[in-house]
């Protein structure tokens, strides 16, 4: 079974940023108590917290996927008690199978969507920023879960996690948006130009042949419980961090 989960303020910044700790906060504290609130989530979730994977995107044409099962069983096999968070391993998909268990795959983000892609065996997870979305990088993540697992589109499952909604306001046309696909998603409106994230992966991963797919419905902007980078810039300071977005294959439980 895939568990989809996502943090909120509540659970305490997701990142160890130096930008969203005061100047006077060391760095290993801001390290270790990050830990604490990583396995913190994990009890509160289902999961290890101290397994935790977060891929480092390369954002290169074309998109690079990694499926990480056998390397991560491996190390996970030789040292038990290694702390995931630590490695990293760049690629824009990241891809495990259902015999690696209890393993997460997650993004700290703060109005990014992240989201998940799943056939019965194959799991895959990218962060799609505006940008990253007019390249198409879902529809993407459709065709590496499809390669790995060898399944119809049509048989995937697709999840969308909490993400920037209605208030999501450009002042000018967004560089980024040179797909043609933004004329349903980008509106031209008094307050600027307000782009629908949302909907644009939503379209995308159906175009893509995947029929089933869910998607949280906060809007990370509007709502106090979640940080938001476009809140924060527009002046709301309680908005400064990032929260945790993640799927795993959960472990059976034993009776």
């Amino acid at each position: 079974m895939i568990n989809t989960f996502y943090s909120d303020k509540s659970n305490g910044c997701m990142s160890a940023k130096r930008e969203f700790y005061s100047d006077s906060k060391d760095i290993s504290d801001i390290i270790s108590e990050l830990k604490e609130r990583r396995i913190k989530l994990g009890e509160l979730k289902g999961f290890d917290g101290s397994k935790i994977i977060v891929p480092e995107p390369t954002e290169k044409i074309p998109f690079t996927y990694r499926d990480v099962t056998e390397e991560i069983q491996s190390l996970i096999s030789d040292y038990p008690n290694f702390d995931l968070w630590d490695i990293d391993i760049p690629c824009d998909i990241m891809l495990i199978r259902s015999n690696l268990k209890g393993v997460v795959l997650s993004y700290p983000v703060a109005d990014c969507p992240v989201v998940v892609v799943n056939s019965k065996d194959t799991l895959g997870i990218a962060h799609c920023s505006g940008k990253m979305i007019d390249k198409e990088l879902p529809k993407a993540l459709v065709d590496a879960v499809r390669k790995v697992s060898d399944t119809k589109a049509s048989e995937l499952t697709g999840y969308i996690g909490p993400c920037a909604g209605y208030d999501y306001v450009y002042e000018t046309f967004p560089y980024w948006a040179t797909n043609n696909d933004w004329k349903y998603f980008i509106s031209d409106e008094y307050e600027g130009y307000r782009i629908d994230l949302r909907k644009a992966v939503m379209s995308q991963l159906m175009r893509s042949g995947v029929n089933h797919v869910l998607t949280s419905t906060i809007d990370t902007i509007s709502d106090p419980n979640f940080y938001s980078n476009y809140a924060f810039k527009h002046g709301d300071k309680s908005k400064n961090g990032r929260f945790l977005t993640g799927a795993y294959f959960a472990k059976s439980k034993t009776r």
